[in-house]
Order: structure tokens, then C-alpha cells, then sequence
């Protein structure tokens, strides 16, 4: 005969209370790499260490592709300062004859038609692939025999088709959208008229994005419950050039901006500061249009990467390190869009580049370019990626889209100088809509 008897009972610990806070991601919401890399230095940077591995590659049941790349830091730094300076004269400084503006300044087959345009477009485009696969081959050909097998096998995954590629390294920083690989293997770049296309960019076909490792509580998608997402704005109104205000360069962003969120403008140093230290401003997006650059060398020196809002007061790197300790806690992984000259370069050490310091204070998602841009193109292409980000679009994919769209609508290679920070998974999400189980 069974008796029950009341047990009296304390909970000491629930290990399975904390679960309620995780972010609940289903399958649809993170998209699958089907190739991921890793890039760590050893040897003081005198080399790096590659492992590649993804559905994309083969695998024989051995470990995942290893290999050496045998190049110091300071090779791959001035290679890649080749990369950009190449980009800068062929297309940022070129003009057609008998021209006295720039080619590339906005729209060329707006400003041009689109036969003058798409005909200066193919005068450089070889040299730009020539100029990527240069880079491509750098980092990749010299090495142990472990590097040999495994860039045969990205060479193979990268031509069979479109890949979705996440490269992981806090030190090795390439435009990896303006690498080229040719086609066509037997293609020989160096002969006066090579065969070249635009697909052979890496990203123009391919979702690539660069994430610097691990971060606590990350989370891809951009919760902004059932309210409209708010908005940072951070312009320097001099690029209004004397433009009535809402007129402009900047003012044809916040027109698309102010469409779809709540906005919050700043235009000095000061107002950034207080936004960006105070833990109880949560912007959904950030976007900047201002003037900047990535650390320089001149006669006086090295100089930070920084960038200046209206009040012309230097923001740099070691600013945003300040406002991110003072803040004391990440902002909430929101995008940043920077509508800045050399605004996505990151590079290993945190004064090089604005990126790295963005990233470190909670950013999420950073879009930015590698070089200078003009304000006219820099402009259109903001207004255009946000005008498809806002209908819940993943960052990447938008990026990559525009990139086509800008080459063969408006005659410019310059989608491909965006470099992301993230950016394969994140989107705006309606929170409600979020937490919903699948049916």
C-alpha cells in the first residue's frame, strides 16, 4: 500500500532561469556559411596561420585545411596600400579626356549616357582585376604546402558558384570584396587584352563579410519591438555645400532615414560624445556623413583615424575608446553605416582605422568604405542600401545587390569598396515578429 507525503523543499540554484534571456534564433535567421576562415599571426607577424573549412570545400576526414602564409605584416599592409592607391587613380581620380570632372563623381551614365560611361568603365576594369588578383595571389603563394592545397580548394569553391564567406581574424585586414579571382583558371591577367568580367570580384558574386572573433551577447537581428527604429544621424552640414538645409548629399539620406525611423541628428563632437557614453541611448541604427580618413603619414607624423561633424573638431579613435569605457556596457549591436571616406578600414591596431573602435563599442554591423569616395556617389549609394535594408533585407545581400546594381545601372565599380563588419545575417526585426515560433 502506497503512502504520499508532503517533502518540504528549497531551490538553491535554477541553472536553466538565465535560458529566458538568450536571443531564441531559428534556423531561417542566420544563414549558412559554406565557407568560413580563420586568419591568426605567429611569429611576431612574420606569419599567419589559415584554417578553411565549409560545406563548399572538400573534406576527406582529415582535419580542416591548414596552411602558413609566409608574409610579414608589413608586406601585406604595403601590398594592400598598392590595392587602394590603384583604386584611387584609376578610378577616383579619372577623367576622361578633354574632361575637367571626375568620371566616377556620381552617376556616370546619368551624367554621361550610358555608352560614354560603360565605355570608361571597361577602360579600367582591367586594371582593377589585375590590381585584386595581385593581392589574391600575394596572400596566397607563398607559403607551406598546407597553404598550396588550401588555396586550390577556395579557388575551386570560389568559381563553382556563389559562397557565403566568413573570415575571422583580429589580425590580418584585406578588402576582401576587391580581390579577383578570374573565372576562368587558364586566364593569364597580364596579357594586354586578358579576359576579365566583373564576377570575378569577390564581391560582386559572393556574401563576404569579416568578423573579429567572439563578442558576449551578440545577436544578428536588430530588435526594434512594434515601434519605428530609431535612428542616430551624425552629418557634418558643411557637405551641404551650400545647399538649402534638407537639400544635398546629406540631406537625400535623411529624407530616406526619417521615412522609416525615428531620427536623432547630431552635428558636433560633443553631442556624439553624450549619445554614445550614455547607456540609456539604444539606437537601432547609426549612420555618419561626414568627412574622415584612416590613420595618415606625413611630415609631422602619424595621425589617427579620424573623422570631423560640423563643428570640425578631430573625432578619433582614442575618443570612441573613451565614450565606450565611460559608457561601460555595448550598445545594443546596432548598424553602422559610414557615409565617410576610409570609414570601414579597420586594421590590427585600434588607432588605424575607425572600425576596430566601432566594433569594440558594440556596433554590430559596420558598412563602410576603404577609400575616399565622392559625396555625390557616397549619397546615392546610402539612400539606395537603406531604401532595401528598411524592408527587413540582411545587410549583406543588399550590399552585394547594390554592387551589381551600380555597375550595370550607373556605370561605377565603387559598390565594391564597402567593406562589412558583419553584416551576412543582420536585419531589422520587429520584436513581436521575433520571439513568434515557426508554425
Amino acid at each position: 500500500m502506497s503512502q504520499e507525503r508532503e517533502l518540504d523543499y528549497l531551490v538553491t540554484a535554477d541553472p536553466y532561469d538565465s535560458l529566458r534571456t538568450l536571443p531564441r534564433l531559428r534556423s531561417e535567421d542566420c544563414e549558412t556559411r559554406t565557407m568560413l576562415l580563420t586568419i591568426d599571426q605567429r611569429d611576431g607577424g612574420r606569419e599567419y596561420d589559415v584554417m578553411a573549412w565549409g560545406d563548399a570545400l572538400p573534406f576527406d576526414g582529415n582535419a580542416p585545411l591548414r596552411g602558413v602564409i609566409q608574409r610579414s605584416r608589413e608586406e601585406i599592409t604595403s601590398e594592400v596600400g598598392l590595392l587602394l592607391r590603384t583604386w584611387l587613380e584609376k578610378v577616383i581620380r579619372h577623367r576622361r579626356p578633354g574632361s575637367s570632372g571626375y568620371t566616377f563623381n556620381g552617376s556616370p551614365a546619368t551624367d554621361l549616357g550610358m555608352d560614354a560611361a560603360r565605355a570608361a568603365l571597361s577602360d579600367i576594369g582591367l586594371g582593377l582585376a589585375r590590381s585584386g588578383h595581385a593581392l589574391f595571389e600575394f596572400l596566397f603563394s607563398r607559403g607551406d604546402a598546407g597553404l598550396s592545397r588550401l588555396r586550390e580548394a577556395i579557388c575551386a569553391a570560389l568559381r563553382a558558384g556563389p559562397q557565403i564567406v566568413t573570415i575571422t581574424s583580429n589580425d590580418l585586414f584585406v578588402p576582401w570584396g576587391m580581390l579577383y579571382l578570374p573565372p576562368d583558371p587558364t586566364t593569364r591577367l597580364p596579357q594586354k587584352s586578358a579576359a576579365w568580367d566583373w564576377s570575378g570580384f569577390l564581391g560582386y558574386t559572393h556574401l563576404i563579410e569579416h568578423t573579429l572573433g567572439y563578442v558576449e551577447n551578440y545577436h544578428p537581428l536588430i530588435e526594434h519591438g512594434t515601434e519605428r527604429p530609431q535612428a542616430g544621424l551624425q552629418f557634418d552640414l558643411r557637405m551641404q555645400d551650400g545647399h538649402a538645409p534638407g537639400t544635398g548629399p546629406i540631406g537625400a539620406v535623411r529624407a530616406v532615414v526619417e521615412t522609416h525611423a525615428d531620427i536623432t541628428e547630431r552635428s558636433c563632437k560633443q553631442d556624439l560624445g553624450e549619445a554614445l557614453s550614455d547607456p540609456l541611448v539604444r539606437d537601432h541604427i547609426l549612420v555618419f556623413g561626414a568627412h574622415g580618413c584612416g590613420e595618415r603619414q606625413d611630415q609631422r607624423g602619424t595621425t589617427q583615424a579620424q573623422l570631423t561633424l560640423t563643428d570640425g573638431e578631430a573625432i578619433c579613435s582614442s575618443d570612441l575608446e573613451y565614450w565606450r569605457a565611460t559608457r561601460q556596457e555595448r550598445l545594443p549591436d546596432p548598424l553602422c553605416f559610414m557615409m565617410v571616406c576610409e570609414g570601414g578600414r579597420t586594421r590590427t591596431f585600434v588607432h588605424e582605422g575607425l572600425g576596430r573602435p566601432l566594433f569594440d563599442l558594440g556596433v554590430g554591423c559596420l558598412i563602410g568604405p576603404e577609400i575616399e569616395i565622392p559625396k555625390t556617389f557616397g549619397s546615392l549609394y546610402t539612400c539606395r542600401f537603406f531604401e532595401e535594408f528598411f524592408k527587413g533585407e540582411r545587410a549583406a545581400p543588399v550590399a552585394r545587390s547594390l554592387t551589381r546594381e551600380f555597375v550595370t545601372k550607373h556605370a561605377t565599380p565603387l559598390g565594391l569598396v564597402f567593406t562589412l563588419l558583419r553584416g551576412i545575417d543582420n536585419r531589422l526585426v520587429d520584436a513581436s515578429a521575433a520571439s513568434k515560433e515557426p508554425a
